[in-house]
């Protein structure tokens, strides 16, 4: 059976535990504020990519429903109508590839941007906090 002294101890370790926790929680404050306010920004930016990611899709493959039409419709008795359409359906096809990618590379250096930012404002709260703390912890009690 457990000594009343050692339930004591333990009670007051855990006491001591969560007054530690609790005492850092406003230093935690702003790194969870600026990782939550970045995430929100990435999933912006992955919408927005996305969305016209998916738009270019839908275009390319109408394209390619059209070139289908219109070699279908004849061209293919003309070959030099045919490498028509296919080059024309080609080169929309390459400006839709450099257009992700320019999406793509735009979105991934504002993701960086917004860590980046966050991260430093986080770190910059949480020493004016630690600041403010600690000179409260030195006044003296009116």
């Amino acid at each position: 059976m457990p000594k009343l002294n050692d339930a004591t101890s333990g009670m007051q370790g855990m006491i001591k535990s969560a007054q530690t926790m609790f005492a850092a929680a406003p230093m935690t404050g702003a790194q969870s504020t600026h990782f939550w306010q970045a995430q929100e920004q990435f999933l912006e930016k992955f919408e927005d990519f996305s969305t016209a990611w998916f738009k270019r899709r839908h275009d390319g493959t109408r394209a390619a429903l059209e070139a289908s039409r219109q070699l279908a419709d004849g061209a293919m008795q003309n070959p030099q109508a045919a490498m028509g359409i296919l080059t024309d359906w080609q080169a929309h096809s390459m400006e839709r590839l450099a257009e992700d990618a320019k999406d793509c590379t735009e979105m991934l250096t504002h993701c960086a941007g917004a860590f980046v930012t966050n991260e430093v404002e986080a770190i910059e709260e949480t020493v004016e906090t630690a600041k403010r703390a600690v000179k409260s912890a030195k006044s003296e009690p009116v």
